[in-house]
């Protein structure tokens, strides 16, 4: 459930998914997410990390993209103080900075964890993305951004085809089963596949909005990834059945590993638990119309 770098940027972005999970979790919270302050902030390499006040942390993927932006920028603009903000504040999405649209991201997923922990929000653990097959099996699958080890399990299990969009040329060499196309021909790939499956990366790069557009409506889409970690309705919304990503269980240990340069893999040994969030009335529907075209 790595995330990788490298996504087709898009014109629009995931402004209003973000927006209306923050609208979500003001709702859930309640008056006590004004009570909630910041007590970190780490912007890493790979991962941008926030925690707040009642112990709760959040991880999401830092886009290159934003890493460039402040490097254009850094001469010209005051840096922005986290520590002591209001959650409320934090999340509403009018800071300015580069690196401002990420760790709003990351606190949405930190915000988000507290209903995954008390059941409020359904969650599937010890499921693979993989073990709902039929989304899989003898389908065609677009995968944008290239994920390795789902890769390989549904090499495995008999996908109809792979289509794979991600334009890291070292990500093409490890590979195996696939076929990559260019990033000109995503539209096309999207359009033509009976499951779209989607890494996290693309909602921190801002394309994520943009990509399901081009995605059948009768068609399977999964999002895959620890920066996908929030409270999941406005992607239900969006069609999407199956949420595969990350709750943070040890926020001070997380955020160390990021300040360190660790990415993905090291969160995942020590730190984070896979959970699974499930779209049941789209999971239900799409099996009745498997069920409807077997039986002709």
């Amino acid at each position: 459930m790595s995330e990788r770098t490298d996504t087709p940027p898009a014109d629009g972005g995931s402004t209003h998914i973000l927006d209306e999970t923050a609208a979500c979790l003001a709702e859930l919270h309640g008056a006590a997410m004004q009570k909630l302050r910041v007590e970190r902030v780490i912007v890493g390499v790979f991962f941008t990390g926030v925690q707040f006040s009642n112990g709760c942390a959040g991880v999401a993927y830092t886009p290159p993209e934003s890493v460039e932006r402040a490097s254009t920028r850094i001469l010209h603009e005051q840096p922005h103080r986290y520590r002591g903000m209001n959650a409320e504040e934090l999340v509403c999405g009018k800071h300015p900075g580069a690196f401002a649209p990420v760790i709003r991201l990351a606190a949405l997923n930190a915000l988000s964890v507290p209903f995954f922990e008390s059941g409020e929000i359904p969650v599937a653990e010890g499921v693979d993305l993989s073990e709902i097959s039929e989304l899989f099996v003898g389908r065609k699958i677009c995968m944008v951004g290239a994920i390795i080890p789902l890769l390989k399990k549904l090499g495995k299990m008999g996908a109809k085809e792979i289509t794979i969009i991600d334009r890291k040329k070292e990500t093409q060499a490890e590979a195996e089963l696939g076929r990559f196309v260019p990033l000109q021909e995503t539209a096309g790939a999207l359009a033509a596949c009976e499951t779209a499956i989607f890494t996290g990366a693309t909602i921190a790069n801002g394309s994520l909005e943009e990509l399901l557009r081009h995605v059948r409506a009768d068609a399977a889409i999964a999002v895959a990834g620890p920066t996908a970690g929030f409270v999941p309705a406005p992607l239900f919304r969006r069609g999407v059945v199956l949420v595969g990503t990350v709750a943070v269980t040890d926020g001070e240990q997380a955020l160390e590993i990021i300040s360190e340069g660790g990415g993905a893999y090291q969160l995942f040994a020590r730190c984070v638990r896979k959970i699974n969030l499930i779209n049941e009335p789209r999971l239900a529907e799409i099996r009745q119309n498997l069920l409807r075209e077997e039986r002709g």
